[in-house]
């Protein structure tokens, strides 16, 4: 195994287990302090349009950096320092811009992360599965302990979390200033001398980066809203804030086998193939909790997440990052989570919080469906799929 995997498992275990100790308890927190559900909309939606600006600004400084990981771990920190003053805010429109300001240095830190991880050439797939146990284990351990100390608690949680992976990434910082021949090897593969020449206008002349972008917007907004409206379904049709961890933590925790075996599936139907399948399923999925099944049966098909995520993350990464050189993959990186992430998950919160108010949670669940419903329509109609 290749100096430093380790590290970058624990580092993936760390983070994602912080945004899993915050976020799908944030609807809930925020609806405890007097919020109503056009406000949570508006909160996680405002920060995601933060996100837009912050992921390609980011994305460029990571680009052009001489020592990327140092530029991550700066994120790394402010972010974790961000964390400390929500929880002692109640007031809407404070938390409205300490939450903004908070996403714009947390919201890249992941995909530079899989940047960095594409990068140095390790299994993404097998290292990336470790996000998913991460965030499970931290929906499940926040669940139980907001159960018997309160809401508020999920945010020393999540600060808890990034520091443990501002800790392990000090290590892969240091281990990599011990090692100058392997360093000065890694930057020059970073910094080619024709990259200075690249920008965002190369990747949005890529016809079918631009058609990824658009089916993925499609697709992502609905799965990461999915986890601040899926605690408004499990308690409206009965469930409790404890079974709310123990249901993330099967559906995220189911995500990680499927994330390590997944290459396997697509070396035999196709890449392109098997995100099909994925997004099919994805729909179909939320058209069903549209239905408001009982806590029983949402907790019982926890695996169809795993199936669903476990291809989707990983293998649409691999597919848009094949369409452009290595040079350009942590610009890629952050435009699609700029594009397709941020910019889909403020339309499906804020749509979310809407709907939340005025038909209830099975009314949200119906329209993730229908939005990925389209994202499939795009999918086949620029012939992705072939």
């Amino acid at each position: 195994m290749k100096k430093g995997y380790y590290h970058f498992v624990g580092i993936y275990l760390s983070i994602y287990g912080a945004l899993g100790m915050m976020l799908p308890l944030l609807g809930p927190y925020l609806k405890s302090i007097g919020m109503t559900g056009v406000q949570v909309g508006t909160i996680t939606s405002s920060a995601t349009i933060v996100s837009i600006i912050a992921n390609p600004f980011w994305g460029a400084r990571y680009h052009h950096s001489h020592n990327k990981k140092r530029m991550v771990l700066m994120l790394c920190i402010a972010a974790m320092l961000l964390g400390f003053t929500l929880s002692r805010i109640d007031e809407y429109w404070l938390f409205l811009a300490a939450y903004a300001v908070l996403f714009f240095f947390h919201t890249p830190v992941t995909p530079l992360f899989d940047a960095l991880t594409l990068e140095r050439q390790y299994p993404f797939g097998a290292i990336r599965k470790y996000g998913a146990l991460g965030f499970a284990g931290g929906v499940f351990i926040a669940g139980q302990v907001a159960q018997r100390m309160g809401l508020p608690v999920i945010f020393s949680l999540f600060i808890l979390g990034y520091l443990v992976g501002i800790l392990l990434l000090i290590l892969v910082i240091r281990q990599a200033n011990q090692d100058k021949r392997q360093e000065a090897q890694l930057h020059h593969q970073e910094h080619p001398g024709q990259s200075k020449q690249l920008n965002y206008l190369s990747l949005l002349k890529n016809k079918k980066v631009v058609a990824l972008l658009i089916s993925g917007f499609f697709m992502y907004g609905p799965s990461l809203a999915h986890n601040t409206y899926f605690g408004f379904l499990y308690q409206e049709v009965g469930g409790s804030v404890a079974g709310i961890g123990l249901a993330f933590l099967l559906m995220a925790g189911s995500e990680a086998p499927m994330m390590a075996y997944v290459h396997k599936f697509s070396e035999k139907f196709t890449l392109e193939r098997i995100l099909l399948i994925s997004m099919i399923l994805s729909s179909l999925r939320f058209f069903w909790y549209g239905t408001s099944p009982s806590p029983a049966l949402l907790m019982g098909t926890f695996f169809l997440q795993g199936i669903i995520n476990g291809i989707f993350l990983i293998e649409f990464v691999h597919y848009i990052t094949k369409q452009v050189e290595p040079a350009l993959i942590g610009m890629t990186m952050t435009l699609y989570q700029a594009i397709s992430s941020n910019m889909s998950t403020i339309l499906c919160q804020f749509a979310g919080g809407i709907l939340l108010d005025y038909l209830g949670s099975a009314a949200v669940y119906t329209f993730f469906g229908a939005f990925n419903l389209i994202g499939i329509l795009c999918y086949l109609g620029f012939g992705l799929h072939k």
